[in-house]
């Protein structure tokens, strides 16, 4: 099955059926270069709420990795409800999809040393996967449960975080017939998305007045533009009601984050993100959020 048929699958039931097969696009790169997340500092709403889970998505050609945070009603142990989530739920935003399938059990712990060992049952690999999907799934549970403990605050600093797999409670299983689990997994920065939205989330409520865009960008040799459409306009196309170019950095920011605000009236809109390559003005990475603006 291709991948354009598998977003579409996804996108309807949430989660495949045991046995589906996925594949990358065809011609898909290894890896995206312009990444901008290269550690798990960028976990640290500290929302005992709100956790940060990651999704596949398709960019340019490829997959990669987007982050959202979510409620989970009655969660206890940051980590195992993280992992939790992304292998029995479905994002928030359609442009997002997993591959994972719900697991009997999922354990939890953290070394002082910041080994995080998850432990999970082998019906969670039913999907059958080529190598490159296979990669960015070992990856999203990586990066899930990295960020959720940085977020919750438990890990110890200067060390970096890397994660143990177990499944069923045994070590060196080969994931989705791909990837063997006899080694620890850290952080890829190249699997990450080159862009992502952090605020507004996917289907969020604004209050009318100053709304805030929040989010990461790589520098683009183009430069990296946004616009703000209004998605409940009868007109074709939806009427631009505001847009610019990126800043990145200055002030409490990272280096690779950006944040502004524009005065919003209630209505439904779009927020797009993209970035620009120089030599052919085509647009990269492009990535949307609807949104509702009320009184």
């Amino acid at each position: 099955m291709g991948l354009t048929l598998v977003l579409g699958a996804l996108a309807a039931c949430g989660l495949g059926a045991p046995g589906d097969k996925y594949s990358m696009p065809t011609g898909a790169t290894s890896a995206n270069t312009k990444s901008p997340l290269s550690n798990v500092g960028m976990e640290s709403l500290s929302a005992s709420r709100n956790i940060p889970v990651y999704w596949l998505g398709k960019t340019d050609g490829t997959v990669s990795l987007y982050r959202e945070f979510v409620q989970v009603a009655g969660a206890s142990d940051p980590i195992a409800d993280s992992v939790r989530y992304i292998l029995a739920e479905k994002p928030e935003d359609p442009d997002y999809f997993s591959v994972w399938h719900p697991s009997e059990t999922v354990g939890a712990s953290v070394s002082p040393d910041n080994v995080i060992t998850v432990d999970i049952s082998a019906k969670a690999f039913s999907s059958k996967l080529d190598l490159g999907l296979a990669e960015r799934a070992i990856a999203q549970l990586v990066f899930t449960a990295t960020a959720a403990a940085s977020n919750a605050g438990i890990l110890s600093e200067g060390l970096e975080p890397s994660v143990r797999i177990l499944v069923d409670g045994q070590p060196a299983y080969d994931a989705f017939g791909h990837v063997p689990l006899d080694h620890n997994f850290v952080r890829d920065p190249k699997l990450a998305a080159p862009l992502w939205v952090i605020d507004p989330q996917y289907g969020t409520t604004k209050k009318a007045g100053r709304v805030t865009f929040h989010g990461v960008s790589a520098k683009f040799s183009g430069g990296e533009n946004w616009k703000i459409t209004r998605r409940d306009s009868e007109e074709d196309p939806k009427p631009v009601v505001a847009r610019g170019t990126l800043e990145t950095g200055g002030q409490s920011l990272d280096h690779n984050e950006f944040s502004f605000s524009h005065v919003l009236a209630p209505g439904d809109y779009t927020f797009s993100l993209w970035g620009v390559d120089a030599q052919s003005k085509k647009p990269l990475a492009k990535e949307t959020k609807n949104f509702t603006v009320t009184e």
